[in-house]
């Protein structure tokens, strides 16, 4: 039976980048876009634009598995893709807020696979934030502190099922152990599913 793949950690650790290279490893990866209120960046296409208008009539409508408020921008999980994709053999791969981990548990039992991806360290992680200007007045990397310092102290512990450092320069490692690991979930050989 698939799984559903979430990636947790905070901004700026590399989700997006091990996602991509996920999708480029086993084409059954897809990504579940969210839609968000937040304008998108210049070549950013891995996120729907919709006002807040019509979030709130998709949300009317039942649509959304759950919308979180995040440095003032809305973002919602549609849940169709994700019962599509679970549905039709697929993998569905998603970052979420660990905050927020106990919806997906009740919603999904026994389908999820967890991974958490933590920075070197906070040093690290201010850097990374500060090269793509996403954290101009802190507040994401205060918050990141605030979560790894939970995450390191255990808090978390229950819901993960693997743990990676996010180190630079070693995307195809990190993300070949994230692929291994979640088929080996499953009970599915890696070598024998490249080649199906």
């Amino acid at each position: 039976m698939n799984k559903f793949l979430l990636l947790l950690g905070p901004s700026g650790v590399g989700k997006s980048s091990i996602i991509q290279e996920l999708k480029n490893t086993d084409e059954r990866f897809i990504y579940i876009s969210p839609y968000t209120t937040r304008s998108l960046r210049d070549g950013e296409t891995d996120k729907i634009f919709v006002s807040d208008d019509v979030m709130n009539d998709m949300k009317s409508r039942g649509e959304f598995l759950t919308i979180n408020e995040i440095y003032g921008v809305r973002y919602a999980t549609p849940i169709k893709p994700i019962i599509n994709a679970l549905d039709t053999g697929k993998f569905p791969v998603l970052d979420w807020p660990i905050q927020k981990i106990d919806l997906l548990t009740k919603s999904f039992p026994g389908r999820l696979y967890v991974v958490y991806i933590s920075p070197p360290s906070l040093g690290e992680l201010r850097v990374r934030m500060n090269k793509d200007y996403r954290d101009i007045d802190g507040s994401r990397l205060d918050s990141a502190t605030k979560e790894l310092e939970q995450f390191w102290n255990g808090k978390y512990d229950e819901f993960c099922d693997l743990k990676i450092v996010s180190r630079t320069g070693l995307l195809p490692k990190i993300t070949k152990q994230i692929y291994s690991k979640y088929l080996e979930s499953m009970n599915k050989d890696p070598m024998e599913t490249l080649g199906e």
